[in-house]
């Protein structure tokens, strides 16, 4: 009769535990992991007296020994997947950075100040899209040269022509995916 008291109190005070801690969760998410958790220990504690009599316990802890091995397992390969994904997206960033660079530099090269530019890249690292917004550079001295305003805009038209070509050429792009706006 006692070990009947004592595996109902088992259970009771697991039944309070499990209360306490579902309450206790930072975040909702994380319930449905504790009642998976705790559906296991429930099971265990209800079936291990029955198990014990009939002299299976230890088979039944072996299994139970063996599910938490590939729960772990599994739990470890989720982890990994999410190592990976993380390095990739860090990976992606860096590239997309490195190349914002290389277009500002083009750009520099047709005399055009590089203000803004952001380059898109797809999952398998190839241009997806440039957008850059440009100024027209100041001279070596910092003096202007006085030219007719259409000379001004048709240069500055030609010029970003130009790198809007180079970019598209360089990159494998078509010229619509790049976006340059003058300010």
């Amino acid at each position: 009769m006692g070990y009947v008291f004592t595996w109902v109190k088992n259970l009771v005070c697991f039944y309070l535990l499990l209360t306490v801690v579902l309450h206790l969760l930072p975040r909702q998410s994380y319930r449905k992991y504790v009642r998976f958790f705790s559906g296991m220990l429930l099971t265990i504690l209800v079936v291990s007296p029955v198990l014990s009599l009939l002299g299976n316990e230890e088979a039944l802890r072996e299994k139970i020994s063996q599910a938490e091995f590939f729960q772990d397992l599994d739990n470890h390969k989720l982890d990994t997947e999410h190592l990976e994904t993380t390095q990739k997206e860090i990976y992606l960033r860096e590239y997309e950075r490195a190349l914002e660079m290389d277009v500002s530099r083009m750009a520099q090269e047709k005399q055009l100040a590089a203000r803004e530019v952001k380059v898109r890249l797809t999952e398998g690292y190839e241009v997806e899209s440039i957008e850059i917004a440009v100024a027209m550079e100041k001279d070596d001295d910092n003096i202007f040269v006085q030219e007719t305003p259409a000379a001004s805009d048709s240069s500055r038209d030609t010029k970003i022509s130009e790198l809007r070509q180079d970019l598209a050429e360089y990159y494998r792009l078509n010229e619509e995916q790049v976006s340059i706006v003058v300010l």
